[in-house]
């Protein structure tokens, strides 16, 4: 019996890091990469960057051959070009995938030719309000996407298409907003209103001034904003507008112009309260962020009521999308 005790203990030990949910913001420059590990051992990748090194150094380093579910939030190139390296360097088994064509782009449609080329992979484009069964101890809710044919060369109109994914583990909501912008958000804070409420927010655009609006935010309660975008970008990002409405609702703002940045949701013990409080890694916990307020490059639209009758408005109001209850 004493013989078995290492063996059983080792077992236990396997069980625990299995039951935990980790995620990690990939410092891919100006664009957004997420890498998730599920308490059930399989894996999600959204997006994966402007370029394939490092989306590929990253996989390479942790071992990853194998893809379970690959997400493309939409079709601009700081979210698409890497994701050509992964069907390179690992078997994908799901990708998922917003109805929106980017007009002007050529790269979209040579992702999802590999996607359509690839053995034993499936593509799916799923609707606001579904709900994606990637792991029987998380919820994975669709709180936006366009899943009807859209296209376009409006950058904002793209945006808008962005998937929206929430998740919740162990007490912790998640949510990684894409490149919504602030119609988009308005219009998910009236479908889902309490269902919003996440501790850890990928913010949407990368810091852009037309996202994370403040009616937003004071919905989602945010305690902890993770910001990806390059040191020194063309576009100015994170703008000071967006960083100013962060602050005020006292999240803990984390960038990826340090590196990678991760945290993990551990397994629950016996008798704990949730929340599950999570475990943070990365060289910007150890010194807050410095961000300066950057000089524009160049001219924005005005933006004056954007996106209010664009295309991903119309599917996200007319989905099945309930009030999800807080959990």
């Amino acid at each position: 019996m004493y013989k078995r005790l290492p063996f059983l203990l080792l077992l236990l030990c396997a069980s625990n890091l299995r039951a935990q949910l980790t995620v990690s913001i990939i410092d891919v420059g100006q664009g957004d990469a997420i890498y998730i590990e599920l308490p059930s051992g399989g894996n999600v990748l959204i997006d994966g960057g402007p370029s394939g090194e490092p989306i590929r150094n990253f996989l390479k380093a942790k071992g990853v051959t194998r893809i379970d579910h690959l997400v493309l939030t939409h079709p601009h190139s700081d979210h698409y070009r890497g994701l050509k390296k992964v069907f390179a360097v690992a078997d994908v088994k799901n990708f998922y995938d917003t109805m929106a064509e980017n007009i002007d782009a050529v790269g979209d449609n040579n992702l999802r030719e590999l996607a359509a080329a690839e053995p034993g992979c499936e593509t799916h484009f799923p609707v606001a309000g579904a709900e994606l069964k990637w792991d029987r101890r998380v919820t994975v809710k669709v709180l936006n996407s366009c899943s009807e044919v859209v296209r376009s060369r409006d950058n904002d109109v793209i945006n808008n298409c962005s998937l929206v994914l929430r998740f919740y583990y162990n007490g912790t909501g998640m949510l990684f907003m894409g490149d919504a912008e602030a119609a988009i958000e308005d219009a998910m804070t009236r479908a889902f209103k309490s269902g919003l409420n996440s501790q850890i927010l990928k913010v949407g655009h990368h810091g852009s001034r037309y996202s994370s609006t403040s009616k937003f935010l004071a919905r989602v309660q945010p305690k902890y904003a993770y910001v990806s975008f390059g040191a020194d970008n063309v576009y100015g990002h994170p703008h000071m507008e967006a960083l100013e409405r962060l602050w005020v609702t006292g999240a803990a703002i984390i960038s990826t112009t340090g590196g990678t940045q991760s945290f993990t949701i551990p397994a629950m013990k016996r008798g704990q309260i949730l929340p599950v409080e999570p475990i943070f890694s990365g060289p910007a916990m150890t010194a807050a962020p410095r961000f300066v307020d950057m000089t524009l490059t160049w001219t924005p639209d005005p933006h004056t009521g954007i996106g209010l009758n664009s295309p991903a408005m119309t599917q996200l109001a007319g989905a099945a999308a309930p009030e999800i209850a807080v959990k």
